[in-house]
């Protein structure tokens, strides 16, 4: 895993992490979460519920990627489809977003850790 860079957003320092083997453009939302967990690379709910309030302060730079809440796992609906949710730029705004578990993620996706807080 390569770490991506550092930022501040609020009282919180994260890294963002990139979790792709050098061949693969697309990979599968469990295997994203196994990584994650091993690299011990997710998030509390507390935390991520803090970095949506404060989104407004994550570095515009950062408009590249899907911003990754691992750790932090939604069902929808009746059939209760198991989601991942992710922050991503949408014109001048950071705007939530769900991927599924079980569907494919794109080299945008990245994972983002906490340093301190």
């Amino acid at each position: 895993m390569k770490i991506e860079g550092r930022f501040q957003v609020g009282d919180i320092i994260l890294e963002l992490v990139d979790f792709f083997e050098p061949n693969e453009n697309f990979i599968e939302g469990t295997v994203m979460l196994r990584r994650a967990r091993k690299a011990g690379i997710t998030l509390k709910r507390k935390l991520a519920k803090k970095l949506l309030e404060n989104k407004h302060l994550i570095p515009r730079e950062l408009g590249e990627f899907d911003i990754v809440l691992a750790g932090v796992k939604i069902k929808f609906g009746m059939r209760e489809i198991k989601m991942i949710p992710y922050i991503h730029k949408l014109g001048n705004n950071w705007v939530m977003g769900y991927g599924g578990v079980n569907y494919d993620w794109n080299r945008r996706a990245r994972l983002i850790r906490c340093c301190e807080q």
